[in-house]
């Protein structure tokens, strides 16, 4: 011990290049409560999505490579307390991210495609092939009905509206978009570094949350706020006019938050943890 703590005393006298390290430990507010986590049984979890009708939670699971046309990736059932229904529900798919509910439909990204499934057939009912899609990602469905879909490689979305496929906006003003999400007749698009709107009818396009940073996953909070994940492992709350406030960061545990969703009347954040092949979800204070 002594000899110890003379070669300590020796590096402190001798150096003035020391740098002290101090372990970073994962991050959870006091606003989140962990709920569950899925058995690490999900193959590369991208993208959660609750669908009341059912009671069930469905999970796009890419498999392998992110862009890879192999027919190998898959979407899960999971029941609301974090049980795994079905592991490989719906099969031979591309990749699949971005997914969205309305009715008994299920509507999945599937690299320049978009799937539509029967919930209780459990089939693939329809396909829109879009030719110039370099990377579709996220899904959001409007009230309506009205399916959007992100091309985050071509500053691109895309709409089904009465089951018609059609380019909704392309512009260097998108800047990557990923997140998406329709609520009041706009579209929400999280981008590199802010969350925009997109009016569908007059396709303009208005800054709404700035400073955001790379965002992956969007969902609202329910009152006026919202939630963005940016793939790395943070959460964030995020406010128009103001900055953001974070949630939850899982990097130190090399645990990714891909896209998020908010199961509002459950306060209910859910969290693919992509890498760590599970769902994670936290009941949100």
């Amino acid at each position: 011990m002594k000899n110890s703590m003379k070669f300590l005393l020796f590096l402190l006298i001798t150096s003035d290049t020391i740098v002290f390290s101090q372990e970073t430990k994962p991050f959870i507010s006091d606003r989140l409560v962990k709920k569950w986590a899925t058995p690490q049984e999900l193959k590369v979890p991208e993208s959660a999505c609750f669908d009341p009708q059912h009671n069930l939670i469905f999970v796009s699971n890419i498999v392998g490579e992110s862009g890879a046309k192999d027919h190998i990736g898959f979407i899960s059932e999971i029941t609301p307390d974090g049980k795994i229904k079905t592991l490989e529900w719906i099969t031979g798919l591309n990749a699949p991210k971005g997914i969205g509910v309305y009715g008994n439909m299920l509507y999945v990204s599937d690299i320049d495609r978009v799937v539509g499934i029967d919930i209780d057939k459990s089939k693939i009912v329809k396909t829109w092939d879009i030719p110039n899609a370099k990377f579709l990602n996220d899904i959001a469905v409007s009230k309506e009905g009205t399916v959007y879909v992100s091309d985050m490689q071509d500053n691109a979305v895309y709409q089904i509206q009465d089951g018609k496929l059609s380019l909704l906006v392309k512009s260097d003003k998108l800047n990557g978009p990923n997140g998406l999400y329709a609520e009041n007749g706009y579209v929400l698009a999280g981008l590199q570094d802010r969350v925009i709107k997109i009016d569908p009818t007059t396709k303009k396009i208005t800054d709404f949350i700035t400073n955001t940073g790379p965002i992956d996953g969007l969902a609202p909070e329910g009152n006026g706020n919202y939630l963005i994940s940016d793939w790395q492992g943070h959460v964030y709350e995020a406010y128009p006019g103001k900055d953001k406030t974070l949630l939850l960061d899982t990097t130190p545990d090399k645990m990714n938050a891909a896209d998020i969703s908010h199961v509002i009347g459950e306060k209910m954040l859910l969290v693919p943890t992509f890498s760590d092949n599970r769902v994670v979800a936290y009941t949100l204070k």
